[in-house]
Order: structure tokens, then sequence, then C-alpha cells
């Protein structure tokens, strides 16, 4: 394969987000894309538009266009405004909130001096139109003072971070812009310990915001939230002072807008961590939504949805479940929810045989990711991706137009991304749509075809299942019976690997590998059993699982054992497991790369230290605000407050014998690791410490050479960022086809 190929895919524009809308009455989808840009070395966002005109399978569309200085951007209910958060310039950053009907702006409000930066992320960014007013919030960085004489202290008191991920971000603040006062006021609490996201204005006017609420653990930890959904958080009703009271509001131009004392009450209990509010106002009721996991324990479990009714009063003790915790699943029926960290933005259809309307969002399921609909009324799911063409499609949800289309993004191994509109009967039974296919060259798509790829169970380890993908066109050795295997276990672990478009992977296969992709005990998509049934066994369950996968395949004849056969890769988890792989069978593999592998007991400066009691089997106390809680220390007064967790040395023999460090002096395969300097998860000391203990056991082999690393030192915990991304790829093909 030349390098050009891996460049190409990886080059492919990731939809990232759309919307329909309409332009002189035709139908129209805009969606944005990310774009990996090898020349610059940057990611763009890049938009395009496309008109659904007529029934043709490829209607007409703009050319992509880069999307410059847009932070964030988000439109009013009946769709008539937008608000866009601005940023311009690269070192003199200035700040701007932007209102626009249509192609005219009607306000534009700097507010450079008044807070950070803008918030555009999954997990705490909101932009909410008020239903009664011209008012818009959105959620940006407190503004911070710089210390000034050497003296003072003010600039440098330890303030914790949402962690991994979210760099920079520390004290979200919620504001208001009223374009048509030209007036911004902030939000003020009477605890500062409760920290708030996600914020959406209630349809019953100016006077009630709902959002959720992050709470510090009892240590005075800001525990990372990026995929980590057992957080101490819940939904929070806020309720602001009267209309009299906003109208005397002083908002001064130039200094800090007037803050709004505010009222509040915890809606969800403390056992549940709940987010993404979201609210759905139908002829018969308005009702409040939101996503809940268990408290604690693994840090991706399985997803419940729950609703209130809030069409005149909000009683929390009102509160129902729309869809419940699946344990252990049936085969082939629905294995629970396991969603994304928020409902798209607008999730909702209404369809005539449901009165509270119905809700769109895409969830794994086993190896794929599927659309499910799902009634509010009774909390129904249904396929929507069932016999869609192609089991295999990986699909995401975008939008909807809040009526009885979706817009989706789908894509598999061997096809990128397609862009996709559903359009929903009242029986619930769609057709999709294809209205945009990523174009690719004859080259890449010729290449493509030549994958093939399939789900195969692990016999005696069920639900465990590998996802294969075969290159049927290269062709092995002559003293080969089959092309060489590489192992690829994910991270988490209570993630997992799917089906969807994988430039790294198709790369790797067209360079002349198969690669296996197991789903081990533990992954999400078989039900909360499978989830649970790791705890307490990472190291051996899930290492057990990996390496069955492969004597599996070796036994179909896909794999072979012996030098030059069989290579392993993983990151985070997934290095996890390869360090303990190669340890423990350290005859199976030829070589392995590792990317910010978790390899010791050091956790001093993870966002997730709780990860590593949890998964090794320790309670790790969690647990947020009582329901009803009004917010202040007083409300959770009653709680006992647990003694500090320490490294004691139980824990730290513990932690040891469990991790891939207690196998390091078994190791003979050639190891390359990859490590991030910015990694806020995994402590990239963690990497370094095996790296000199590897080179120790080398050297006395006479193998000093066998084991390298390679330091990105502005890269956090996934590698992701384009230099990082290519150097990575071609160093791990270099690496394994040293043998």
């Amino acid at each position: 394969m030349s390098d050009s190929v891996y460049f190409d895919l990886s080059e492919i524009p990731v939809p990232v987000s759309g919307r329909f809308t309409d332009h002189n009455h035709i139908p129209v989808i805009q969606f944005n894309a990310s774009v990996k840009d090898h020349t610059r070395n940057v990611k763009r966002t890049v938009s395009k538009s496309i008109f659904l005109t007529g029934s043709d399978s490829q209607p007409a569309s703009t050319h992509f266009q880069e999307v410059h200085e847009i932070v964030a951007s988000g439109y009013s209910h009946d769709g008539n405004y937008r608000a866009i958060l601005r940023e311009t310039g690269d070192k003199d950053k200035k700040r701007f909130v932007e209102i626009w009907a249509g192609d005219r702006m009607e306000a534009c409000k700097e507010v450079t001096d008044v807070h950070g930066a803008f918030y555009n992320d999954d997990f705490l960014s909101s932009i909410s139109f008020s239903y009664k007013d011209r008012t818009v919030l959105y959620v940006a960085e407190k503004k911070t003072k710089p210390s000034i004489e050497k003296e003072s202290t003010e600039g440098f008191s330890y303030t914790p971070s949402f962690g991994e991920g979210l760099p920079g971000k520390k004290t979200p603040i919620i504001f208001l812009f009223n374009w048509e006062k030209s007036k911004l006021t902030t939000l003020s609490f009477p605890n500062p310990s409760i920290l708030f996201g996600q914020p959406i204005f209630s349809p019953a006017g100016n006077d009630t915001i709902y959002a959720t609420g992050y709470e510090f653990t009892h240590e005075g930890r800001l525990l990372g939230i990026k995929f980590c959904f057992n957080r101490p958080f819940g939904i929070w009703e806020i309720k602001l002072p009267s209309d009299s009271q906003l109208d005397a509001a002083d908002d001064d131009q130039k200094a800090s807008p007037c803050a709004l004392e505010c009222k509040l009450r915890k809606l969800t209990p403390p056992d549940l961590s709940c987010r993404s509010p979201r609210i759905i106002v139908t002829n018969k009721s308005t009702q409040l939504l939101w996503i809940s996991n268990a408290t604690g324990g693994a840090h991706a479990g399985t997803a419940a949805i729950h609703s209130l009714d809030i069409t005149t009063t909000v009683d929390p003790a009102n509160a129902r479940v729309v869809v419940d915790r699946v344990w252990t699943p049936k085969d082939g029926e629905f294995p629970g929810l396991y969603c994304d960290p928020v409902f798209v933005q607008s999730p909702f259809l209404r369809l005539r045989n449901t009165e509270q309307g119905s809700l769109v969002l895409h969830s794994t399921w086993g190896s794929t990711t599927r659309v499910l609909l799902i009634s509010v009324d009774n909390g129904e799911v249904k396929d929507l991706t069932k016999n869609s063409g192609d089991d295999l499609f990986n699909w995401t949800v975008l939008n909807t137009d809040g009526g009885r289309r979706i817009l989706c993004s789908r894509s598999s191994i061997t096809k990128p991304y397609e862009l996709v509109v559903g359009e929903v009967n009242d029986s619930g039974t769609v057709s999709w749509r294809v209205v945009y296919t990523t174009p690719v060259s004859s080259k890449i798509s010729e290449s493509l075809s030549c994958l093939a790829v399939e789900i195969i169970p692990i016999p005696n380890r069920a639900p465990t299942e590998t996802i294969l993908v075969k290159n049927l066109n290269s062709k092995a050795s002559a003293k080969d019976k089959v092309l060489p295997l590489i192992l690829f276990p994910h991270g988490g672990p209570h993630g997992a690997t799917h089906t969807g478009f994988n430039p790294a992977v198709a790369a790797w296969a067209l360079e002349g590998y198969n690669i296996s992709m197991p789903n081990y005990t533990g992954s999400t998509g078989y039900g909360e059993t499978h989830i649970q049934a790791l705890i307490g066994k990472c190291g051996t369950l899930d290492v057990g699982d990996c390496i069955e996968s492969v004597r599996h395949l070796v036994k179909l004849g896909i794999a072979e054992e012996g030098p030059g056969k069989i290579f392993i890769t993983g990151g985070s988890h997934g290095g996890f497991l390869t360090g303990h792989l190669i340890g423990q069978y350290s005859d199976v593999f030829t070589a392995a790369a590792l990317r910010n592998p978790v390899t010791s007991a050091e956790i001093s400066t993870s966002d997730i230290p709780d990860w590593y009691y949890s998964e090794f089997g320790i309670d790790y106390p969690m647990q947020s605000k009582p329901l009803g809680s009004d917010g202040t220390e007083s409300s959770s007064a009653s709680f006992n407050v647990p003694p500090p967790l320490l490294m004691t040395p139980d824990f730290y023999k513990r932690l040891f014998l469990a991790s891939p460090m207690s196998y390091v002096e078994k190791v003979k395969v050639p190891v390359l690791l990859l490590l991030g300097g910015s990694d806020a998860r995994v402590a990239p000391t963690q990497g370094v410490e095996y790296y000199h203990a590897l080179k120790a056991v080398k050297r006395k082999e006479g193998k000093a050479d066998d084991v390298e690393l390679l330091w990105f030192p502005e890269e956090s915990h996934p590698l992701e960022g384009v230099i990082a991304s290519k150097v990575s790829w071609f160093k791990t093909v270099e690496w394994f086809k040293r043998k």
C-alpha cells in the first residue's frame, strides 16, 4: 500500500452535526463535517447544504465551505433566530455573541472582557432560546484575573477542572443575553460547589431553567466526565428572579454583568447520575426528559431514560422511567441503552399514535450502533435500522425536524460516511433515503471493496464476539497460510468496538493484515450483566476473552501462530490488555504497540482515580445531593462523610498484581510505546516507567533496541491530533514489519 492511501482514508470528512431547514420553501439539510488537513496539520470544520428536491438519490448540494471563527451556534424554537458564539484572532482573541434573523444580524455584543472561552462540548455547553422573549442563554468559562503583584496569591488558587478532553474548563457560568435590550446577566447560586451545564429554558417562561448540576466528591475532587456517566450529577430546576428584578438588573457594558440570585431544587435522586435535559411540548402535555446511569461503579453502564410532566406543577415524585436498564437480554433482543453524553439538539418526532411524542437516538447494540425509536408514552423501543440493507452499518443520529424526519450518518469499515434521511409514518415504519455519499477516489473505492467484514462469536465466552476485517486481495507469503493478524482490543473497558468506518483499521488491512477487534466481557451493548461481570476481574476475565478470540481464529484457519504471524496494539484499557497479553502469553505475539496504556498503580494525576478502585472491586463512595435539595450545604448535612481514600500498601499491592507491570519480566516481544505528555486520564509516567522497566529486561537479553517510546508533549489521552495520528500509524506499521 502506498503512503497516500492512509492520507486519503484519514482525510475523508466525518459528519458531526446537522439540521433541517428550508430555503424558498425547499427543504434543506445543513451539516458540518470534521476534516483532517495533513498539509496544514490541523483539523478543519466544513459545512455543506443539501437541497431535498424530488426523489433523486443524490440531491443537489453546495460545495464544502470552511467554517471560520464560529465556536458554537443554535436556533430558536421557531427557527427564526440563530445565535452564534464567535471567537476571532489567534493571540489577542476577541469574543462576540451574535443574533441573526435569516441573513440579517439583529444584534452583536462583545464579551471578551466579561468571561473566558465559550463552551462547545457535549457535556456542559448549551445554547437555548427563551420561549417568552428575545433572550438566549449560553455557557462560558469564568473570567480569571492573572496575578500581577509578586506577593499576591490571587490567580494561584487551585481550581479542579473537568478533566481529560475538557482543557481549561473549570468554572462554567450560565449567561443570559437579551438582545432586544442588549443586556447580559449571569446566574448565581447558593452553593459554588455545584457547577451547572447543559441548561435549557422551560416553555413556561423566563423564570425557570433546567440544567445538569455537577458536584464534587467528598474529597473535593471534580472527577473527569468524558466517557464517564456514573458521576455525582443530576437534573436541577433553577428558578430565576421575577421579571421586575430582571428588568432592574444593571448591565454596565464594560463591567461584569449583573449576577441574578437563583433558587435551586434537585429533581433526581442521589443514586442516579442524570444528564441531558430535553423538553417536548405536545397538545396533551409538556414533558421533561433526561438520561441516567447508576452512580458509581462501572463508568459507562446501561442507561435509562426518565420523564417528568411539567405541564402545570413540577413534582419530582411523579418522575417515571420511560426505558429502564436491561440486564440479560435474549439473543437478538434489545440489549439496553448505551448512548452519547447528550440527546441531539432536537431528538423528538410527532407521530399520531403517541400522545407525548417519540424520541430518537442511536445506541450500541452488540458490535454495531443502531437508530432507536422510543415512545415517550409507554417506552416501547423499535429498531429503525433493522432490515435497512446492511447489518454492518454503524448509525449516528444527527437531528430530527421535530416532525417525521430523522437525519443520520452511517458508515461501515468498507463504506465511508453517507447522510441518510428517514421518514417515519404513524405506525413507526421508516423509509430511508441516501442524500449524500462521501466522494472517494476510484483507487480508494477499489481498495475498500477488497475488504470483508464479519462478526464472529467466541465459543464458550458468550456474548463475547470479535469484528474481523479481512483483506481478500492480499496474498500470504509462500511460507504462510494466511495473512498476519493484528489483535486490536478497545479501551474503556466499558466501551465497544463498532463496525463503523475507521481509516486506521482500513489502512492496516490494506497494508496486508487481517484485523480482529474483540468486544470482551465488560463491553457495552450486551446488557448490564455483561458489564458488571468484569468488575473486580480486570486483567483476568477480559484478558481471557482476548486470548480465546485469537485461539478461535487460529482454529478457523484465519490466523496462524508463530513468528511474524500475530501482532497486537491497543490504547488506554486496550493498552492495559496489550501489556497483559504480551506478558502472560509471551510466545503468541510477535510485536506490540501500546498507546497511553494503563500499566501500573500510579493514579495520583488521573482525572478518574475512582476507576482504579471500582474496576478492581473496591467501593469508591460517590453520591450527589438528595432529591429535593435546595443546593445548600445544610441540605446534605445528614450524609455520612467517609474517610479519605489513601494508597495503602494493601491497595497498592492489589493494583500492582493486577497490572501489566507485574508481568514485565516475561515480555519477549519488541514493544513500541506512544505517549501523550498532556494525558490527564492515564498518567503518562505509567508508560515511561513501563518503558524503563522493559529497557532493563531487554538490555539483559542484549535487545535494548526492542523497546522504543514516542513522546507527544501536547497530546492528551486519545492521541488524535493530526500529526500524532499520522506518526503513530506509520510507526506502528514500521514496528510490526520489523519482525
